[in-house]
């Protein structure tokens, strides 16, 4: 009795944990490519990111950033 529930357990356990591999159409390559080396080293990613955000605000905003800045930094 116990061998039967214990297989049953371990069949429904391999349907709920099987997860098909993810896939975004005609971009899936690019996902992979992506998180192929995100996984490896994110930190130099993260870098480059948070300073063309940065960029990005001081072109959008001007120098009004470092008013912002300064209001958020109250905040804390």
């Amino acid at each position: 009795m116990s061998d039967t529930t214990y297989q049953k357990f371990v069949k429904r356990w391999e349907e709920v944990t099987d997860i098909p591999p993810q896939t975004l159409g005609p971009l899936t390559g690019v996902y992979k490519q992506i998180t192929k080396r995100l996984k490896v080293m994110p930190w130099p990613w993260f870098v480059a990111a948070s300073i063309g955000f940065v960029l990005a605000l001081y072109v959008l905003v001007g120098s009004t950033i470092t008013i912002l800045t300064s209001l958020l930094q109250g905040g804390f």
